[in-house]
């Protein structure tokens, strides 16, 4: 079943203009194991932390079925904007970190399969890339629902 969810930072919007960091990003996250509404809110805690970074806006919670693998919870995703001092790579690295930290193995099981926190960076700046180990902008991101669903709500809020 889809369905929009909100809580005490799924949408939040910054009103500070004046705390942006050198880099923007934009990032999607999803996870359909445990509790990923809790997940989220202690992953923006850690976002929140780093004063490397600065939340600009994330967008509500959007929960919708699996694609893929269909024998599964269903997924919940959400986007977030910051901005960061961070590069790039410095940058990819900690959110690398942040999803072990979560409880995401690197290996997956089979493709599509669940997970507890998973991190895309969609953009970074107007940076474009395409490694084996790193795509941006995100492949595919604008024909993902999971993406553009949470990121529409998102620019309706005037989170960016």
């Amino acid at each position: 079943m889809r369905e929009i969810i909100t809580n005490s930072f799924f949408p939040f919007v910054n009103k500070n203009k004046n705390i942006y960091l050198q880099n923007i990003s934009i990032l999607s996250i999803g996870g359909n194991l445990k509790n990923p509404i809790k997940t989220f809110l202690h992953f923006i805690k850690k976002l929140r932390l780093n004063s490397n970074i600065t939340l600009i806006s994330t967008s509500p919670i959007y929960k919708n079925p699996p694609f893929g693998y269909t024998k599964q919870n269903d997924f919940y995703n959400s986007t977030i904007i910051l901005s960061t001092n961070m590069c790039l790579i410095e940058f990819y690295r900690f959110i690398f970190y942040i999803e072990r930290i979560f409880g995401r193995k690197r290996k997956r099981e089979f493709k599509n399969a669940p997970r507890t926190l998973d991190i895309d960076i969609l953009f970074f700046n107007d940076i474009f890339i395409r490694s084996k180990k790193l795509n941006i902008p995100h492949l595919h991101w604008n024909k993902r629902d999971s993406v553009l669903i949470p990121l529409l709500y998102q620019v309706n809020y005037k989170g960016f």
